[in-house]
């Protein structure tokens, strides 16, 4: 059985990747559309192979509590090693989400991959303490450990004075770099360089913070300063993901590679991905790298259909609504959904002055869809519906088929507290 990776450049836009990541071999699908336009449902599908809301996740519900196995718990029954190095706190702060990893590490453990170290990282999680109490804590903690005190304590003074914009791929690629890769592995990673706070690599220059409610304030952001920070960052993600990417091919047989949603920056009136469905945010980058794969692939697919390849390369049941890409896939309409706000944003609003009323508007659902020949069709909270592309017939028609198709699960607002360093690490990449 192969060895499958499945690498998330978080909110990485399709044209910046065509810029960036023109060395990265493999089969390049130049239509591929996410089903949604934040991470949370965009894992939620990658991990399931259904669409968000058929397993009850959106932004009012974030855990993965589903019935259906995930990928991992798949690939683990299989008898599958499975790890998971995200630098995504999204993907660590909510239930559900470690389901079938035999190994997950977050954002603040990522550089603890010595196995004499002290794991800074859950014992930050771990901790009641609150302020400089948590820190004095876990610095007890670590004197008192079974652990190389020397090294441990380097490593927390290089986690403690890390940028909180560093979007964990240098981590994550000497973490890769120090761990014994054996046979019938899947990693996950997600790695964030290229969320906000836009970081470019020159040390004096300050990160650039873009939130979603800076579209609706009196005083905008400087998009041209904002769009070149964020090119600029992308630039130096695809110089560490080119390292990473080596360190892949030595240990996986196929490494796919993805963004789950792009960004905005004054198109349609709006900054960041929280708001609506489009194009710029649902058109993403997708790679398949492995023996013999080549060329470009126009033909519509969805990050839903990345589930079924991954099942199929490790040779076990699959299941959910996408094909496998290597397998000649057949292009077919695909929806995507939009569920309100995060519960962060009202937060967000207040702090940035921004009118809460514009968040209102944007509380209740959107769907849209990616037809066979690449159409694009998406409802909008402003000018009620968006087209790119030519349509035969009525495509709200078609949406509202589609829609037929669908049973979402109800849930309630499962929203959570946060501990103190998922809230500072939220706070870091603009979130609450």
């Amino acid at each position: 059985m192969d060895n499958v990776a499945v690498v998330v450049l978080d909110t990485l836009r399709y044209d910046e990747f065509t810029r960036a990541f023109d060395w990265l071999p493999g089969r390049r699908f130049t239509s591929a559309f996410s089903p949604s336009h934040w991470t949370v449902p965009v894992h939620a599908a990658l991990f399931t192979g259904r669409y968000a809301s058929e397993v009850g996740v959106h932004s009012r519900a974030p855990a993965l509590d589903c019935m259906e196995p995930t990928l991992a718990e798949r690939l683990s029954a299989a008898g599958y090693r499975t790890r998971a190095f995200t630098a995504n706190p999204q993907l660590r702060r909510y239930d559900g989400w470690e389901r079938g990893f035999d190994e997950v590490v977050g954002y603040a453990s990522l550089d603890a991959y010595h196995p004499d170290s002290f794991d800074w990282g859950t014992c930050f999680e771990e901790s009641t303490a609150t302020g400089y109490r948590r820190y004095l804590d876990a610095l007890w903690q670590c004197l008192r450990a079974d652990c190389d005190t020397a090294r441990s304590l380097r490593e927390g003074y290089d986690l403690f004075t890390r940028s909180p914009a560093d979007g964990g791929a240098p981590a994550v690629r000497d973490r890769l770099r120090a761990t014994d890769f054996g046979d019938r592995e899947f990693c996950f990673l997600n790695l964030m360089e290229a969320h906000t706070p836009y970081y470019p690599p020159n040390p004096s220059d300050e990160p650039v913070v873009v939130v979603a409610a800076d579209a609706f304030t009196e005083s905008p952001i400087d998009l041209d300063r904002a769009r070149n920070a964020y090119r600029r960052s992308v630039t130096a993600l695809s110089e560490t993901y080119r390292e990473i990417f080596t360190e892949l091919r030595d240990s996986f047989d196929y490494v796919i590679t993805c963004s789950d949603h792009g960004e905005l920056f004054g198109e349609h009136g709006m900054v960041n991905h929280s708001f609506g469905l489009y194009p710029e945010l649902t058109r993403v980058p997708l790679v398949v790298s492995g023996p013999g794969l080549e060329g470009r692939e126009n033909r519509v697919v969805s990050l839903l259909d990345v589930h079924r390849t991954v099942a199929d390369l490790a040779g076990i049941e699959g299941a959910g609504r996408g094909q496998n890409l290597l397998d000649d896939p057949q292009p077919v309409d695909r929806l995507v959904e939009y569920h309100g706000p995060l519960p962060f944003h009202d937060a967000q609003f207040e702090r940035r002055d921004a009118p809460l009323d514009e968040l209102d508007r944007r509380r209740s659902p959107l769907w849209g869809f990616v037809a066979a020949d690449g159409s694009y069709a998406y409802e909008t909270h402003t000018d009620g519906f968006g087209t790119v592309g030519e349509f035969d017939g009525d495509p709200r028609s078609r949406l509202r088929a589609l829609r037929s198709d669908l049973e979402p699960r109800p849930v309630g607002d499962g929203e959570e507290s946060l501990s103190d360093p998922v809230r500072e690490r939220l706070e870091d990449l603009g979130y609450a």
